[in-house]
């Protein structure tokens, strides 16, 4: 299945009939007053936005893009969330419910245009995250939120990843309205965001903890910097390079970087408040062995696929989690129609 095609480097290369969904575009309602909005999977990611834009709404959990072509379909199958997910929630907190075809053919609708809706099992978690494996997406019903009045950006130069990773799990377990915790090697990254007097205040009482240097950008600046890292302008990869990306416990990540240093690790930069880490990596590392480390961090593996062949693509699920991913395929695509082999062989 495919529409826009600026995911297609995830997952596993699989074969069969390919599925055109681009067509499958249109907002089917929009209620800023109850924060609910429905859309067919083939609409732009950017067309969605731009309608919340206009009603000072957005999608709080921040997806990256990756392409102006995005669509919110594949948004949801591949369940993307950006830096404020640590403090918002992931994208499939936000799915209230989704339609979709399933591979009996039958049309099958899940959760509602409710926040606290429990009727029946609550399929669409599921359906995040699933890569197009458990049916064809025809619509999904999102939760908007206000847009935060302004926000601001408070940098810290000179810590040690040790240092770093420390006050970021301080941070984001304090209750101040920080929405984006990451780091690279050059520098640790907050952003704050509310009401002016309130992120004013919350960012001098953090900039007031901090012997190092720092430094304020405002809401413009801001937004740019949060923009770019969000969609890995920042991590591009040279010749030889990809793209990998490794989540898991904060408390475990400077185990994990160590370890891949000694598979070659170039750049890195943190996110999720220390539980996410991006990382670029030799295309000629071996994947099942920097699968291996991961699961060792109690971490799951991404492999952006650098060609045609990605065959270990994500970290293997424990055992329990993989019966159950089998058993749900075989509820719902009992023939193994969709997408064969996008996930795991």
């Amino acid at each position: 299945m495919f529409a826009g095609c600026t995911k297609s480097f995830l997952g596993r290369h699989h074969e069969g009939i390919p599925l055109d969904l681009s067509a499958l575009t249109g907002i089917i309602s929009y209620e800023p007053n109850e924060l609910v909005l429905v859309a067919r999977p083939g609409t732009k990611l950017s067309k969605i936005e731009a309608l919340c834009h206009s009603e000072n709404q957005y999608f709080a959990f921040e997806p990256p893009a990756w392409g102006a072509a995005a669509t919110i379909g594949g948004t949801v199958a591949c369940n993307l969330s950006g830096p404020r997910r640590f403090k918002m929630g992931a994208l499939r907190d936000h799915l209230l419910g989704a339609e979709l075809i399933d591979g009996r053919g039958e049309r099958i609708r899940t959760g509602g245009k409710v926040v606290k809706n429990v009727t029946g099992y609550d399929l669409s978690k599921v359906l995040a995250g699933s890569f197009g494996t458990l049916g064809v997406l025809t619509e999904v019903c999102l939760k908007v939120w206000p847009r935060p009045e302004t926000q601001a950006t408070l940098f810290i130069h000179g810590l040690t990843l040790t240092a770093a990773l420390a006050r970021i799990i301080a941070w984001a377990a304090r209750p101040l309205q920080i929405t984006g915790l990451v780091c690279d090697a050059d520098r640790l990254a907050a952003r704050v965001e509310g009401p002016e007097p309130a992120v004013r205040a919350q960012l001098a009482t953090l900039r007031e903890e901090e012997s190092a240097e720092s430094e304020i950008i405002e809401e413009a600046e801001s937004q740019a910097f949060w923009r770019r890292w969000r969609e890995l302008e920042w991590l591009v990869p040279a010749e030889g390079q990809q793209r990998w990306r490794f989540s898991g416990p904060p408390t475990k990540m400077a185990q994990l970087m160590k370890a891949l240093e000694a598979e070659g690790l170039s750049r890195w930069g943190l996110d999720w408040a220390g539980g996410l880490l991006w990382a670029l990596l030799p295309v000629a590392a071996q994947a099942a062995h920097l699968h291996r480390i991961a699961a060792r961090h109690q971490a799951i593996g991404w492999r952006f696929a650098a060609d045609a062949h990605n065959e270990d693509a994500f970290t293997p699920l424990s055992t329990g989690a993989a019966r159950m991913n089998q058993m749900l395929k075989r509820a719902l695509d009992p023939q193994g129609i969709f997408t064969p082999g996008k996930m795991y062989a």
